[in-house]
């Protein structure tokens, strides 16, 4: 019986050559092939592949399972194959290893291994994204038009298809990687020659998103992205009305807030494999999580801490990942002290202050009265408060009578 494995990361393991000429290379000699397990630190197992002496890339994550049971049923660390194909769009290539081995188990996705002991339940969770819902209706399809051939107009199939490969970029939970493995062996073995002419493109989009660009997207794209979501926005609501009694002190809200950070903080501090130290570096952290099974749940989890977490640091004024559009730690804290006014919105807060700054008296509490009508500025907050804060910051220098004369707020 053969067994095709393949072979990822070939342009990391090899940076002193061009990747066209090593698979040129490759593709020429179609060469041994060692398979030999190595255990790391941030990513536990993985299984390099060697032809010679020369470390050519690992054993794709989808395989890493396989390849383990094989060595486990040989009682050996080290398989012996033979180069079966190159991919240069890809950049891997498969290795064939001859061999009587059992068929793979069906995975129990019951078991979280190392997650099994961190949790997360200090607030409430993000729900799916729109995004994430097509995805998974998607797969549920595409799985059941392949695994049953014909069943689904094939078309039908080939839209799902397309759905998957555009949606698959940012979920990184076990359950979904399970899921695009087997799709991707499907696609691979498939009688019609348009689904099977799918299946390096599939590997290719599978293979990118551990790839160095994707972990920055993760970082530049992924979050920004999630943490401007209404799904973002909703989590933080339900955060606001569970603790609708201290926020609406203006004495009580920002211990509140930092009590909040404190939980969350002890949360990543309790990541396994030690993920608390990329918990700021959130590209290297989806990477990882690549590798490390992370299931459904608790990558939910993860990502509800940290896009409240990011929240929450804006409500106080703290500085975010590339962010510089504060210009001075005087309005940084001023847009700290406004937020609670502004109804827990730092942004309108910012934005009240772009506009206020150098206007007419006449003209801040025309506007102030405006924005407590539009719902921006809590009414219990625009009398004191908020002349307060304008008037200390120099911003509104008449008395405190001519702004509640002022105010059209009734």
């Amino acid at each position: 019986m053969k067994t095709l494995i393949q072979i990822t990361g070939v342009q990391y393991a090899c940076p002193e050559n061009s990747v066209l000429a090593v698979m040129a290379e490759l593709e020429k000699q179609h060469p041994e092939v060692l398979l030999v397990t190595e255990h790391t630190h941030d990513y536990g197992i993985i299984v390099r592949a060697l032809i010679g002496t020369e470390y050519r890339g690992v054993v794709s994550r989808f395989d890493i399972e396989q390849v383990l049971r094989m060595m486990q049923h040989d009682s050996t660390a080290t398989l012996v194959g033979q180069l079966a194909e190159t991919d240069l769009e890809g950049r891997c290539f498969t290795v064939c290893i001859d061999g009587d081995y059992p068929t793979p188990d069906t995975p129990n996705d019951n078991q979280t291994g190392i997650w099994s002991n961190w949790q997360w339940t200090g607030a409430p969770l993000l729900d799916s994204t729109a995004d994430d819902r097509r995805l998974d209706i998607s797969l549920k399809v595409t799985l059941a038009g392949l695994r049953q051939s014909g069943k689904i107009d094939k078309q039908t199939l080939l839209e799902h298809l397309d759905i998957v490969l555009k949606h698959a970029r940012w979920d990184i939970s076990r359950e979904t990687q399970k899921q695009l493995n087997e799709v991707r062996n499907l696609l691979g073995q498939h009688t019609d020659n348009d689904l099977r002419a799918l299946a390096p493109k599939f590997r290719h989009t599978l293979t990118a998103l551990g790839s160095k660009k994707r972990t920055k997207e993760f970082q530049d794209t992924y979050l920004p992205e999630l943490c401007r979501s209404d799904e973002a926005g909703r989590m933080r609501q339900q955060w606001y009305d569970m603790h609708k009694a201290e926020l609406g002190n203006l004495k009580q809200w920002e211990p509140t807030i930092n009590t909040q950070l404190e939980a969350i903080e002890n949360c990543l501090m309790n990541l396994p494999a030690d993920l608390c130290y990329q918990r700021d570096l959130f590209g290297d952290l989806m990477h990882r999580l690549l590798y490390l099974d992370i299931p459904r749940r608790k990558l939910n989890m993860l990502l509800s801490a940290l896009v409240l977490r990011r929240l929450l640091r804006r409500l106080l004024g703290l500085p975010e990942d590339n962010d510089t559009s504060i210009d001075n730690e005087a309005e940084r804290l001023l847009i700290k002290e406004l937020t609670p006014i502004f109804n827990y919105n730092p942004d309108w807060a910012r934005d009240f202050l772009l506009l206020a700054k150098g206007k007419k008296t006449t003209d801040i509490t025309h506007l102030v009265s405006h924005w407590v009508r539009d719902r921006r500025i809590c009414p219990d907050h625009c009398h004191r408060p908020l002349w307060t804060a304008l008037h200390d910051a120099g911003i509104y220098n008449a008395s405190e009578s001519n702004w509640n004369l002022a105010l059209n707020v009734r």
